[in-house]
């Protein structure tokens, strides 16, 4: 394959709901361009895009396969995206690196909650979107229902290009609404173009000027000549549709059919004839300026994608930003400061590769070896200093605990999952100190079952999911006062040191007891949230300024294991007023003694309470589950806040205690049949309900004394 410079590369990013054809429509492709001479299917296992063993077993694609193709001395590169929400980080990777999205919709089913999420996420990421019908060889399908369908969803930008004549058996014609021509398409998806049959005359010209509407919304003058002429010439709609698919403002419709080929051709000489190429766009890098796909400029390129294989290496997927890149060219990692000679660069086809002598700006490739790198590490030559944004995923929807189910392989499973996120970004591996727990933060319950499958197959190594512990925190609410007297005589030197004290909740800018007098306030604001307020009210040098580091040592030990949970303890006052000491036997190691036991005896008797994390939830689901969701959630004790509308999905926004959240999603699918997903943010801690706060004391006195 000849090399290809950005005028003359499109790169598109499939995406959708699982099930829609996106796999199917890209194999079609393949086949239609004398790729491949055979088509396969999803149900036969030997697709091009769907080769890992894990999709074999699955039915449906997990990881985002490229594939590449020459149309009309063009490259097309194609990035099949899973359709999954728990594999949402795929389609982000894809999306980030695409000129452009084409969302597949499968026409018996419409509008379906995956396919909001794949509009929504090109949105995020500005990207244009073209809109493919797939599956219109299916019996029962209104097309023109199904059209009306796509704008209630996403607007008056949804416009007709390429429209069926009929549907189900008959469906081998397609009308294009640009020239009014229609596309007869044979058994081997070669077409000719023919009139309009006299049957479909009235239904096309209705959608012909829906087109044309939409054409001139995106430009007053197009508009203004609309209105005085009642169409547009098919050079105004053209010029017209190029810039403003470009700015996101149309949302071009296709009608296909990906197993039967139907409507593929088409497709690619529109993809070729109209849609922008990778010189039509620009980058921006993290310092906001904007940068050309140029190959004349001096070289960068942008990691979006790892995977490592037995069979087919350590594949580092990039996209080639400036100038280009071939074998023995020698790039800096911006991140890391550290220069990386690559060897052979690929263009990527599934799982097999084509070695290129150069890749030119704008199109995307692969190379094997790279050492210490991450998904979206910048490249660039020596003196080019350069760094493009990385990439940003939803916030994890599980968390779980991970335990290896052989005991002593805790380090190989820990080692094993970080390589796993070093492929997959969209999750989170954290070793918690606090909860003395390996978490895991993951996407959805199919994405968990991969990885454990992964570490099963690949890594060899057996694992348990179990419930992660919950990072309570513990505060008081009422002061209390205590003392405490260290004293130990054991021979030679003994120890000696009496603490007395007050503590009392954190409010910023009360007023001290009215029998202390305030000597000096020291403020910690708190690893684990919240505050500590330390007061120092000794008069008459009872205890020695040198010993009060020493007790607010003792303090804080305390407060890293409360007593009611063994949990962080935040937003107290300690007040230090009197004391005593020795002479000879008072030292450091006493005053902390003395200052811990002080505090844990004062804590008890100052009204003691276990707090919680809280989080903001916008749960997002169609209006027929709204009620469902509004009685399911005051048992996981969520506070429903309101419902905000967007598009035809409703925001069910409430607050829930992350030991909730924990399980939510799973019930949450199965609610909504899988039709519902939701986003979290960390809001406040909250004191837990009277019960709850009993079944935790209990829960840690009875996990004490088994430790004990």
């Amino acid at each position: 394959m000849k090399v290809y410079e950005a005028q003359d590369i499109r790169n598109i990013a499939f995406i959708g709901n699982t099930g829609s054809g996106k796999t199917t429509f890209t194999e079609s492709i393949l086949h239609q361009s004398g790729v491949i001479n055979r088509k396969g299917t999803v149900e036969d296992n030997n697709t091009v895009s769907d080769f890992i063993e894990i999709e074999h077993e699955k039915g449906y694609s997990i990881y985002t396969s490229p594939v590449f193709l020459e149309w009309k001395n063009t490259k097309i590169n194609i990035l099949d995206a899973p359709g999954l929400d728990d594999f949402v980080g795929e389609s982000i990777n894809a999306l980030t690196v695409a000129d452009f999205a084409t969302v597949v919709v499968n026409a018996s089913n419409g509008v379906e909650f995956g396919t909001d999420i794949a509009v929504n996420n090109s949105r995020n990421l500005n990207k244009p979107i073209a809109i493919a019908v797939n599956k219109l060889d299916a019996e029962n399908i209104d097309f023109s229902e199904l059209y009306n369908n796509l704008k209630d969803s996403f607007g008056t930008k949804v416009a007709p290009f390429i429209v069926p004549v009929s549907t189900g058996a008959a469906f081998n014609q397609v009308i294009d609404l640009v020239n009014m021509k229609a596309f007869t398409f044979a058994a081997n998806g070669k077409y000719t173009v023919e009139d309009i049959p006299a049957s479909a005359e009235a239904e096309a010209s209705e959608f012909r000027n829906q087109l044309v509407e939409a054409i001139a919304e995106t430009n007053e003058d197009l508009m203004n000549k609309y209105f005085e002429e009642g169409d547009l010439s098919n050079e105004d709609i053209i010029s017209a549709f190029k810039i403003a698919f470009k700015n996101c403002d149309i949302y071009p419709v296709f009608a296909i059919s990906g197993r039967q080929s139907i409507g593929i051709n088409s497709y690619l000489d529109f993809v070729v004839d109209y849609f922008p190429s990778a010189k039509d766009f620009m980058s921006k890098t993290t310092d906001d300026r904007e940068i050309a796909f140029d190959s004349k400029e001096q070289t960068s390129l942008f990691i979006y994608k790892l995977y490592s294989d037995p069979k087919l290496g350590d594949l580092s997927y990039f996209k080639v930003m400036t100038g280009s890149i071939g074998s023995g060219h020698e790039l800096v990692n911006h991140k890391k400061g550290s220069a990386e000679r690559f060897g052979q660069v690929y263009s990527i086809r599934g799982k097999n590769r084509e070695e290129l002598p150069t890749l030119q700006a704008g199109d995307l490739g692969a190379t094997v070896k790279l050492k210490n790198t991450h998904i979206s590490d910048t490249y660039h030559d020596k003196l080019f200093d350069i760094e493009y944004p990385i990439i940003k995923y939803p916030r994890q929807k599980i968390r779980i605990a991970v335990v290896p189910k052989t005991k002593g392989e805790e380090e190989k499973v820990g080692t094993s999952l970080h390589t796993i996120a070093l492929e997959d970004a969209s999750i989170i591996v954290e070793h918690s100190q606090e909860l003395r727990q390996m978490l895991l933060f993951a996407q959805g319950d199919q994405q968990l079952q991969l990885i454990k499958w992964r570490l099963s197959n690949r890594f060899k190594v057996e694992i348990e999911f179990i419930n992660p512990r919950v990072p309570y925190r513990e505060t008081i609410t009422k002061p209390a006062r205590a003392s405490y007297r260290h004293k130990k005589q054991s021979g030679g030197a003994g120890q000696f040191a009496e603490v007395h004290m007050i503590i009392e909740p954190f409010v910023e800018d009360s007023p001290a007891p009215g029998d202390v007098t305030v000597r000096g306030r020291d403020l910690h604001k708190l690893n684990w949230g919240g505050n500590l307020e330390y007061v120092s009210c000794i008069v008459g040098g009872v205890i020695d300024a040198r010993f009060m580091p020493a007790i607010l040592k003792g303090v804080m030990e305390k407060m890293e294991f409360g007593p009611l949970t063994g949990s962080f303890v935040r937003d107290i006052r300690v007040y230090v007023y009197d004391g005593k000491m020795h002479p000879v036997d008072s030292n450091e190691a006493a005053f902390k003694m003395a200052g811990r036991n002080a505090f844990k005896q004062a804590f008890v008797e100052a009204g003691p309470k276990i707090l919680e994390p809280i989080y903001d939830v916008n749960i997002i689901v169609p209006e027929t589950y709204v009620g469902d969701i509004m009685s399911d959630l005051p048992t996981r004790r969520g506070v429903i806040l309101g419902i905000d509308v967007e598009g035809k999905v409703q925001i069910v926004k409430a607050k829930m205690p992350l030991a909730e959240l924990d399980h939510y999603y799973s019930s949450l699918k199965s609610i909504t049949q899988a039709r519902g997903t939701f986003t979290s943010e960390f809001a406040e801690y909250q004191q837990v309900p009277p019960n709850v706060q009993q079944e935790l004391m209990n829960d840690y006195m009875k996990q004490s004394e088994d430790e004990e």
